[in-house]
């Protein structure tokens, strides 16, 4: 066998336990049985154990081949194709169904390199023009045999994986980082936007005004203005991830109508939401552009009032309260549709407005914290990549004597 050269899957793998797939028809939940590994328990690299179907040991006796231990590595093959992971101790005597590959390497290689080289884009890519089918795709164990992986020494193999997972270390770290800021912003949203947390004024004095409640309709103000000059052209779409976009960032092409003199103009600072999408979260403040335009469907409205500060009532809007009201006036209604009038009679109770500045000033501090995190995700995710990439495809050699 050639080192340090492209070879085949087959060529990692133990002579004992060739690649293979599992239980054609695992039967009903079994209490007590043997656990069956199917695609959707493989998610991010990880095998979910919550949800495990358990067969009956007559049906594991018929797929002995199959059976997993700890270590060896699991390739998704129908369905959903190349989703990888790596058999836990706890899963050890398991089994596997006919949608996934058992893999398990050789004493002469090391699988946690394996595990990598498979999610590496060289190795998905032969994997997604190797999946045939109509109505379930899938790869034939054959050919998953013959996916061709970079073969390095196998402390080159251990050097690649040990750096490989230390960037899935820090991703791992933080995802929970990022995770817990997020459960904390929620938690600081649902105390401070219902004063059951008060924070402290300009002068270190807590504030004890109490909250009143009012009507939104007072503080808000239907716009309708239309685009009847023609004079923007910059066409505008609500999501419940993003806010407003260009519909040809989302749908590389735009959607829209070319007449456009019917819609609705909505300026910086001002609110848009799709009456009938609300429900799902889509409603947003217009930052990032002057001025553009929203289909006649739309809904537009400004804040008229010096007593609603714009940022804590886009908190607010976020929040479950408010949620909940919005879920409320669908009710009865046959499209789930949420006007104007229904978001202007809703009662909520406010502070002042320098505590509702200080309300929305904390919660800005959280969204900054998350999206430094999610920034920081987002880069080593791209390095981890690039270096998958590079390390498993031998344009970049590792020095073995750097290291320990």
């Amino acid at each position: 066998m050639s080192i340090n050269k492209i070879t085949p899957l087959d060529t990692f793998v133990s002579n004992d336990a060739p690649i293979c797939y599992g239980i054609l028809k695992p039967g009903d939940h079994y209490e007590g049985g043997i656990p069956v590994i199917k695609v959707k328990n493989i998610i991010g690299g990880v095998i979910l154990e919550d949800d495990l179907l358990k067969t009956t040991p007559e049906i594991h006796a018929q797929y002995k081949r199959a059976e997993v231990k700890e270590g060896d590595i699991l390739l998704t093959i129908r369905g959903t194709t190349g989703r990888v992971a790596i058999v836990p101790n706890s899963l050890n005597g398991a089994n596997i169904t006919q949608d996934t590959a058992r893999i398990r390497v050789s004493s002469n290689d090391d699988s946690l390199y394996i595990f990598y080289a498979l999610q590496s884009f060289n190795v998905q890519q032969q994997i997604t023009l190797n999946t045939v089918g109509q109505a379930v795709k899938g790869i034939n164990i054959a050919e998953v045999k013959k996916l061709k992986i970079y073969h390095p020494i196998l402390d080159e193999q251990k050097a690649i994986a040990q750096i490989l997972s230390t960037w899935d270390q820090a991703i791992s770290a933080t995802e929970k980082l990022l995770e817990n800021s997020q459960q904390q912003k929620k938690a600081l949203m649902q105390q401070l936007l219902t004063g059951k947390k008060r924070l402290l004024d300009e002068a270190r004095s807590r504030f004890n005004i109490s909250w009143e409640k009012h009507r939104l309709g007072i503080f808000l103000k239907e716009e309708k203005q239309r685009n009847k000059d023609n004079s923007i052209s910059r066409v505008l779409s609500v999501t419940n991830h993003s806010g407003f976009i260009l519909p040809e960032n989302q749908f590389s092409k735009r959607i829209a109508s070319d007449e456009v003199s019917n819609y609705k103009v909505v300026r910086q600072g001002q609110y848009g939401y799709n009456p009938s999408r609300i429900n799902v979260g889509s409603f947003a403040r217009l930052d990032q552009f002057e001025n553009g335009l929203l289909s006649p469907m739309y809904v537009v409205f400004s804040i008229k009032s010096e007593n609603l500060d714009s940022d804590f009532f886009l908190y607010w809007m976020k929040s479950n309260e408010a949620k909940q009201r919005i879920n409320n006036s669908t009710q009865g209604s046959v499209r789930d549709s949420v006007g104007f009038d229904a978001i202007s009679s809703f009662v909520l109770k406010l502070p002042e407005i320098q505590e509702q500045r200080k309300i929305a000033k904390v919660l800005s501090f959280a969204d900054q914290e998350i999206e430094t995190l999610q920034k920081k995700l987002n880069c080593l995710k791209q390095e981890k990549k690039a270096l998958m990439q590079q390390l498993l495809t031998g344009k970049r050699r590792v020095k073995l004597g750097e290291l320990k």
